[in-house]
């Protein structure tokens, strides 16, 4: 151990000085995004998370013989939309700054750790920022408008009337974003288990089999009991865990 790494340690009251500064300028951030968006873009907003949903609508206006309902969503109480505001231009404000956020939590772990640690930190940091977009994005123009048109296909318009609450579709949303965005960093952590020394690419290919299984069993649990929502979710994890082996086996090939 150097000097100059010892020199990066701080005390326990330190740590704490520095966690409430780092939380102050997050607060600070989405706060002035959030009103913002609220006061100025709410109507904007709001569209922009509907638009899975109105992609699916008008796509199913084209089937044969169409599929045409209310593309409105419906509310259930007075403060349904003025919470879906809220939600949405809360939401929008933490993907404006999150580039700021990241920021923040980097000077707050970095304040503790040693220059290589550092240096293996952010060596991945910005590919698992660029994996979590690449999740919200695929989540956003194709997975989300696919199921709900499958949903919205499946019940019979002579039976039932297909009205959809704002809230639910929403939760749904919200869901399978957040559920991607963590997915997606798979690739990342399988190399840095690897960089670490605990597995390797050849573990993987092992239990190749087993991921398989596992990644269909965790798509059922994320998604309606539907079999292509399931299918959905549990392929681009299955994609992801072959271009981890890949990228093991190239990092290895570097090192050697």
């Amino acid at each position: 151990m150097t000097k100059s790494d010892t020199a990066t340690k701080m005390p326990l009251g330190g740590h704490l000085d520095e966690l409430r500064k780092r939380l102050g300028y997050s607060l600070l951030a989405i706060g002035a995004l959030f009103f913002t968006g609220w006061m100025g873009f709410g109507d904007a907003l709001k569209e922009l998370f509907m638009m899975p949903h109105l992609n699916a609508v008008e796509a199913l206006a084209s089937y044969d013989p169409p599929v045409i309902f209310d593309k409105r969503l419906a509310l259930h109480s007075p403060l349904e939309d003025v919470f879906y505001t809220l939600k949405v231009s809360l939401l929008a404000a933490i993907l404006a700054a999150f580039p700021f956020l990241m920021y923040q939590v980097w000077a707050f772990i970095s304040s503790g750790l040693y220059r290589n640690e550092k240096m293996v930190v952010l060596k991945y940091i910005p590919f698992s920022l660029c994996f979590a977009v690449a999740g919200i994005a695929f989540g956003y123009l194709f997975m989300i408008p696919t199921i709900l048109e499958f949903l919205y296909a499946m019940p019979n318009p002579e039976l039932v009337i297909q009205s959809y609450r704002l809230e639910y579709y929403f939760s749904l949303f919200m869901l399978f974003t957040i559920a991607l965005s963590l997915i997606f960093q798979l690739p990342i952590l399988m190399l840095g288990l690897g960089a670490a020394g605990l597995v390797s690419h050849e573990f993987f290919s092992k239990y190749r089999r087993h991921f398989i299984l596992v990644a269909f069993v965790v798509g059922a649990m994320l998604t309606p009991p539907e079999p292509v929502s399931q299918l959905l979710m549990a392929m681009p994890t299955i994609i992801l865990f072959e271009l981890g082996i890949f990228l093991m086996r190239f990092q290895k090939k570097k090192k050697s």
